[in-house]
C-alpha cells in the first residue's frame, strides 16, 4: 500500500464519523491540540474527548485491518 492510499482511507473513514468525532479527531491530529485543549475550546470534559478519540482510532485501525485483509487476499 502507498501513503497516499491510506491517508485517503482515513480521511473516509474520518468523513463517516459523527460530526463531533470528526471535529475532535481533526483538531488533535491535524491542529496537533492537546486533550485539554479540545475539551475547553468545544466546552466538553476531558474524557468525552479521549473517548471519542479512542472510538475513531479504533474504526482507523478497523478500516486499515480490513483493507490489508483483501489486499492480501489478493495476492
Amino acid at each position: 500500500l502507498e501513503e497516499k492510499d491510506l491517508r485517503l482511507l482515513v480521511e473516509m473513514v474520518v468523513e463517516n464519523m459523527p460530526l463531533q468525532r470528526q471535529k475532535i479527531y481533526r483538531m488533535s491530529r491535524e491542529q496537533h491540540m492537546k486533550n485539554e485543549e479540545i475539551a475547553i475550546r468545544l466546552g466538553i470534559k476531558k474524557k468525552t474527548v479521549e473517548n471519542h478519540l479512542n472510538i475513531a482510532l479504533n474504526e482507523i485501525r478497523k478500516a486499515i485491518c480490513l483493507l490489508l485483509l483483501i489486499v492480501l487476499d489478493w495476492v
